[in-house]
């Protein structure tokens, strides 16, 4: 059985509606990196479910996969073909860029022993704690917006601990309080879902400002001065 443990920044408060169309008119794509604590199927996965999410808020969505950097390539950059002298524009508005690391893990052997001596009777426990690392950044490069969320899963293996649980789950708790089952993977799912839409809204509010104070703007501004 695993229980999800919310730690820094997965409980901040959240203002959007992630079944609000925050991202209408946007091109966004989000690029999950494998690594050490996280594989290319599990990026794969990540990627999906992310990109599934944005697109349910109106986004045009686009994932990468890759362990290598980012390029241009990746981002479906091109001339225009109006003007081959003009320089590649991104047709990627935003780049949501996702990392995941473990950082550190508690598995004690002694206790395993003494689960499997008892035929699970005595419950061991292991658990591990994780940082999702997430950047957003314009389709030219620039640095919206970054955050780091962090939270732990602890996992407990025995007979005796799943059927009390599923008892409790059956007869006392409510459904949004049950631990049996996907309730941890749901719970974090919930929470991390939540923290990325905040961080993407407000990268998307921050880009439209400065695609608004643009260069020529900026000029007439000072004429004025």
């Amino acid at each position: 059985m695993h229980t999800y443990q919310p730690m820094s920044g997965l409980h901040d408060p959240v203002i959007v509606d992630i079944q609000a169309p925050n991202l209408a008119d946007v091109s966004l794509t989000v690029y999950c990196v494998p690594g050490p604590d996280l594989s290319p199927q599990e990026a794969s996965v990540l990627c999906q479910h992310v990109g599934t999410l944005f697109t349910n808020q109106g986004a045009e969505v686009r994932t990468v996969t890759s362990s290598r950097a980012l390029q241009a390539d990746d981002l479906g950059s091109a001339l225009d073909a109006r003007d081959a002298e003009e320089d590649p524009a991104p047709t990627t508005d935003l780049v949501l860029e996702l990392r995941g690391r473990r950082l550190n893990e508690s598995n004690d052997p002694l206790m395993w022993a003494l689960c499997y001596a008892s035929f699970t009777l005595v419950p061991a426990v292991s658990e591990f704690t994780f940082a999702q690392d997430a950047v957003v950044r314009d389709g030219s490069g620039f640095l919206l917006a970054t955050d780091t969320v962090q939270g732990r899963i602890v996992r407990q293996f025995g007979g005796s601990v799943w059927v009390g649980n599923r008892i409790l789950d059956r007869l006392f708790r409510e459904d949004a309080d049950e631990v049996t089952g996907d309730a941890a993977k749901n719970d974090l799912s919930d929470d991390l879902y939540r923290q990325l839409s905040q961080l993407v809204y407000n990268a998307k509010v921050q880009w439209q400002v400065l695609q608004e104070a643009s260069p020529s703007d900026a000029a007439e501004e000072a004429s004025w001065r």
